[in-house]
């Protein structure tokens, strides 16, 4: 019995039009009739609902179905009076009804209310019958005795023989399903006798995972559902059916992308995979794909694509200068259908550095200022610059200032400024420390050969004065012994 939800069906439409020029051939089928069993299914006043369960794995336009039955024996096709399609999504979806305690379980039922349903009398279908076969038998049916629990199981009704009719159905308004699990509910209206949904084969490997068995109501029984082999047929080993049917339309194209986190080092060269996506267009090469990754530092680059039948894997290489975690976006064009999608993932790089102090000595004089290299160090990290160090000079006399580092490639220089106040030798400490998140550090001990200041002697005034004297003398005595 349906009841319309306009509002979802607006809204799926308007989803569907965005991706309606990207389109594959969607078909579904349960097989051939098995002659297992045939369920009444018709719409009116005394409605019966038989319904069995499809799937649909990304937005889907149905455009047309099959399904086969039984008339009763010799009535013509024109007999046929009316065939109305229901589709119905599984409980709780479209309910209000809570379970009511009038069937044994609604787990995996058909909903309360119908998704949508298209109509002859609309007409939002059209139909075409054929006859397949003028006499087939079905080994039992459930017409009558749908009923609430405690007499749902009757075993069936028995051996019914009629015409096996074909019915070709056109929607001339397609039903757009977005991905999703569904019921489809066929009903034909006779001008006499039932119409009997014929059974089709569930193998042991269904047709769909999760593929449920079929279920039927009528109207006392609405909004409840009965299982037709489990509740109503019974037995020690209870049978399950599926129906005889088919669809047939235009399923979107649909690209999902999956990253993978990647672990690496600073300065070294990661190569591998930074994602996987599926595209359900599965006769896609790998050819047909494009992908551009992020690695989330300033640098982008084409990844390789790899893979076939609608799995696939994009990798790259790349290096990073620095160590911390960067947030890594793949995108993917699958070009043939004009379809993008994207994800991010993450990549963690760990610290690489190696860094190895060298210690110096140096000379210094006591009290004046000293300018000049205390130490040096290497980094295999080669793509490191001077800028990403931290240097801190222990002057061995309580002092401690900033370094300054020079160099590059692997190769740097730690250079400060110091006055000592006291003669001596001083231990000189040098740490250097990448500046980057996950530090590397290393330490040089050198010495500093710190020299006595020069002694200069001041004359006093008395000596002056004696100095001053002397000489005088001595210049007397000169001038004596000339004058002689």
């Amino acid at each position: 019995m349906r009841r319309p939800l306009f509002l979802t069906v607006f809204v799926v439409v308007g989803l569907w039009t965005t991706a309606s020029s990207q389109g594959l051939t969607f078909t579904f089928t349960t097989g051939s009739p098995d002659g297992r069993i045939g369920t009444a299914s018709r719409p009116g006043v005394t409605e019966i609902e038989s319904a069995d369960d499809f799937i649909v794995a990304s937005q889907t336009m149905i455009d047309h179905a099959t399904f086969t039955g039984l008339l009763p024996l010799g009535a013509p096709l024109t007999n046929v009076t009316q065939v109305v399609v229901e589709l119905y999504r599984v409980f709780p979806l479209d309910s209000v009804n809570p379970p009511s305690g009038n069937v044994p379980t609604r787990v995996n039922s058909p909903s309360d209310v119908a998704f949508d349903s298209r109509d002859s009398a609309g007409p939002t279908l059209t139909f075409v019958s054929s006859i397949l076969n003028g006499s087939f038998t079905v080994a039992n049916s459930v017409i009558n005795g749908i009923n609430k629990i405690p007499n749902q199981t009757t075993g069936g009704e028995g051996p019914v023989t009629g015409e096996e009719v074909r019915f070709d159905v056109t929607f001339t308004t397609p039903f757009t399903l977005p991905a999703g699990h569904y019921f489809f509910i066929p009903q034909v209206g006779l001008s006499s006798g039932n119409f009997l949904w014929l059974s089709a084969p569930k193998p042991t490997t269904p047709p769909f995972v999760g593929d449920l068995q079929s279920w039927i109501r009528n109207a006392a029984l609405d909004p409840d559902w009965l299982r037709i082999g489990t509740d109503i047929v019974g037995g020690a080993t209870p049978p399950t059916f599926n129906g005889a049917f088919s669809l047939s339309g235009t399923a979107a194209v649909v690209l999902a992308v999956t990253p993978v986190n990647i672990s690496t080092v600073e300065g070294a060269n990661f190569s591998g995979p930074v994602a996987t996506f599926t595209d359900n267009d599965t006769s896609q090469p790998a050819s047909n794909f494009t992908a551009t990754i992020d690695w989330g530092d300033g640098s982008t680059a084409a990844g390789v694509v790899s893979g076939s039948a609608g799995s696939f894997t994009v990798a790259g290489t790349h290096r990073y200068a620095d160590e911390g975690s960067f947030s890594v976006g793949i995108a993917v064009a699958d070009i043939a259908n004009a379809v993008n999608a994207s994800a991010t993932g993450t990549a963690t790089v760990g610290e690489s550095d190696v860094l190895v102090g060298t210690g110096l000595t140096i000379a210094a004089a006591q009290g004046a200022a000293f300018n000049g290299a205390v130490a040096t160090f290497s980094d295999t990290n080669t793509t490191n610059t001077a800028s990403d160090f931290i240097a801190t000079i222990n002057w061995g006399d309580a002092s401690t200032t900033a370094g300054i580092v020079s160099g590059g490639s692997g190769t740097f220089t730690v250079s400060g400024s110091h006055t000592y106040t006291n003669a001596g030798t001083f231990p000189l400490t040098v740490t250097v420390t990448d500046d980057a998140p996950g530090t590397a550090t290393a330490t040089a001990t050198g010495s500093a050969a710190v020299a006595v200041a020069a002694v200069v002697t001041v004359p006093t005034l008395g000596g002056i004065a004696l100095l001053a004297l002397t000489l005088l003398l001595a210049a007397a005595g000169v001038l004596a012994l000339r004058l002689r």
